[in-house]
């Protein structure tokens, strides 16, 4: 049987005529060959693309990350895939995913890579709109509760580690019930929109909410401080103190009750928790829109089997 091959002509022609960005290297990362679609990803003709190295084309960077990657291929053989992004000549950073092969001379040894370029970044995109869809409340838009107990669970366990402490506010909009009996759900959703609204805007750097069920929010604090833990709980309450609602019977106010919790080095996240809703049900039961210290009462006497969220 001949051995045939096909026209180099008709070689190139069949790649140009695919949309997929796709490039030849020789052994020493030089380009050697590539298709209509690469050039247009590089704003270069073909013929100025030969001879030319990552480093001639990319931010250094980039460049980087793609000439380790060659190389490690073409040490080691066989095929490699991974994420990263090019940036087209005055065009935003795009998110790609490089297929590679090394391929081999007639004696076995590697003497350059083939690789493709697929554009990713819509599809990145979607994914993160699917992720943040995934960890957010549909109606506040604040993190949800699956999502802030895992964000505390994560910052408990780098703190205990550390020995540092831990503050959380739980709280809870008062009356919240009432609201909805007398003025519907509607004002109801309202209202809860406007607290997370007040939460989230009056919070710090590293300060995180979520709306963890009903009218309950958790507010997990970068601060270790008890007494600046106390100062926030209490701006907070004092700005939710200032919503209004528009209703048939004129404006609504609404006020919270806030249970805060420090951490001891001997306790599990969800004893934290549970001291902080304690410090929430002490605050209901002294009259409302006040701030309760916890303490060590009750510690293990948990209203709710956070472990369980």
């Amino acid at each position: 049987m001949s051995d045939f091959r096909l026209p180099a002509e008709l070689v190139q022609s069949a790649l140009d005529a695919l949309p997929t960005p796709i490039f030849f290297k020789d052994r020493a990362g030089r380009y050697q060959g590539c298709n209509r679609a690469f050039t247009e990803l590089m704003g270069k003709r073909a013929d100025e693309l030969i001879g030319l190295s990552v480093y001639d084309l990319s931010p250094p960077d980039l460049a980087r990350v793609y000439a380790e990657a060659d190389e490690a291929l073409m040490s080691s053989g066989g095929q490699q895939r991974y994420e990263t992004e090019v940036q087209p000549p005055g065009g935003e950073r795009r998110q790609v995913l490089f297929y590679k092969a090394a391929m081999l001379d007639e004696s076995g040894q590697v003497c350059g890579l083939a690789g493709t370029i697929l554009d990713i970044t819509e599809r990145k995109a979607l994914e993160q709109r699917l992720s943040d869809l995934a960890d957010q409340d549909a109606l506040t838009g604040l993190m949800n509760r699956r999502a802030i107990l895992a964000h505390l669970h994560a910052l408990h366990a780098d703190r205990r580690q550390a020995r540092q402490p831990l503050c959380l506010l739980m709280c809870d909009v008062d009356h919240f019930k009432s609201i909805n009996d007398r003025f519907g759900h509607a004002i109801g959703d309202e209202v809860l929109v406007k607290v997370g609204q007040a939460l989230r805007g009056h919070l710090r750097d590293g300060d995180r909410v979520g709306r963890i069920g009903g009218e309950e929010f958790l507010v997990v604090l970068a601060s270790t401080d008890l007494d600046d833990a106390h100062l926030v709980a209490d701006r907070l309450r004092q700005v939710i103190g200032q919503i209004r609602c528009e209703t048939l019977d004129g404006p609504q106010g609404v006020t919270v009750s806030i249970g805060l919790a420090r951490s001891h080095d001997d306790e599990d996240w969800a004893d934290l928790l549970g001291r902080a809703d304690e410090g929430l049900y002490a605050a209901k039961r002294t009259g409302r829109d006040r701030v309760v210290v916890a303490q060590d009462f009750s510690r293990h006497l948990l209203h709710k089997d956070w472990r369980r969220a």
